[in-house]
């Protein structure tokens, strides 16, 4: 699946998250290791707007992204203390917690999965049931589990398609379709819009069940969840802050994006279609931002009993914490808007 991956105790962030800095306050900031499936995309955008506001120097976090781009397992850089929160999907979580590895979700940042099978409009397939005996193309092996959980709800096995990776380059994946080589693509949300700017629009065939899902969530490791707490506080708060400027300003948002992916905004439409699509996957479903959502991590283990992803039912509570989600949504809307009333007076 592709996805998707620390406030002084007791102080109440509301009156400190914006406050102006000390002279000295740039040599007081303490460091935190993240990793995330991708460092800087509007489909995921606290990042960008928390970096053009400067919401993690304000409560004294400095924030060190560290390359996603590797084949080593995210759990391990976990485990050997190299990251302090990693993000992870929902396979790549019951893998860890399957493997009795000492993982803590904390936070939700998507709650609707971004990855979905689809079609081309004009294509020779149309419906779930037309993809047996198709080619069905991933912009990653790792949607191989999405295409795998789609076509399972119409009772199609993998293995009655033929899957290929074509990556997720807009050139190539948009000739892939117009080739004819594969019939579906199975991919981020993102990754469709940047296909539908090549010309070819797109039907979405995956059942809205399916999407109602924990996609991207961050984790920590538990034998240092108290040693983080303090920062992690911090940098979750200032998560959920920047997450609610997609609701108070979409204006200032898109041109905070734009200004940092260009190339998800080749165009106007493209850029604000990633935007909105990104709304749906940030925006709570459960209320508060990263509600940590139990019944739903049950819920959704059926598919990976199925394809032997985990051994057994598991307990949610052995994996969830929800003791930062009351933190993390304890801000103040009137700091982050004279924020962003700042930001708009250099930048718009």
């Amino acid at each position: 699946m592709t996805m998707f991956r620390k406030m002084l105790t007791g102080v109440a962030f509301g009156a400190i998250a914006l406050s102006v800095a000390s002279p000295s306050f740039a040599q007081e900031l303490r460091q935190l290791n993240i990793m995330l499936p991708n460092n800087n995309t509007t489909t995921m955008y606290a990042p960008i707007v928390a970096r053009e506001l400067g919401l993690f120097e304000k409560v004294g976090l400095k924030i060190n992204w560290l390359d996603s781009n590797t084949t080593v397992p995210y759990i391990a850089f976990l485990s050997n203390g190299d990251a302090d929160a990693v993000v992870l999907d929902a396979p790549q979580t019951f893998q860890a917690v399957n493997a009795k590895q000492p993982i803590a979700v904390v936070y939700e940042i998507h709650q609707n999965a971004p990855e979905v099978l689809s079609v081309p409009i004009d294509g020779p397939v149309q419906t779930l049931e037309g993809l047996k005996g198709q080619t069905i193309g991933m912009a990653s092996d790792r949607d191989l589990i999405t295409a795998q959980v789609v076509l399972d709800t119409a009772g199609i096995s993998i293995d009655e398609v033929t899957t290929v990776v074509v990556g997720d380059s807009g050139p190539v994946m948009a000739k892939a379709i117009q080739d004819k080589r594969i019939a579906a693509f199975a991919a981020g949300i993102n990754d469709t819009i940047v296909i539908e700017g090549f010309g070819i629009k797109m039907r979405d065939l995956t059942p809205p069940e399916i999407k109602i899902n924990p996609a991207n969530t961050l984790s920590v490791w538990k034998p240092r969840l108290e040693e983080l707490r303090p920062d992690l506080e911090k940098f979750l708060r200032v998560w959920a802050m920047a997450t609610s400027v997609g609701k108070i300003d979409p204006d200032a948002l898109a041109k905070m994006a734009a200004k940092s992916v260009p190339e998800e905004w080749e165009t106007p439409e493209m850029g604000k279609a990633i935007m909105e699509a990104s709304f749906t996957l940030n925006f709570p479903v459960a209320g508060r931002y990263g509600q940590v959502q139990s019944d739903v991590w049950k819920k959704v283990q059926g598919p990976y009993l199925k394809f032997g992803q985990i051994e057994a039912e598991i307990d949610p509570a052995t994996f969830l914490d929800d003791s930062f989600i009351g933190p993390a949504n304890d801000f103040s809307e009137d700091e982050l808007k004279a924020a962003l009333a700042e930001w708009k007076k250099a930048n718009m």
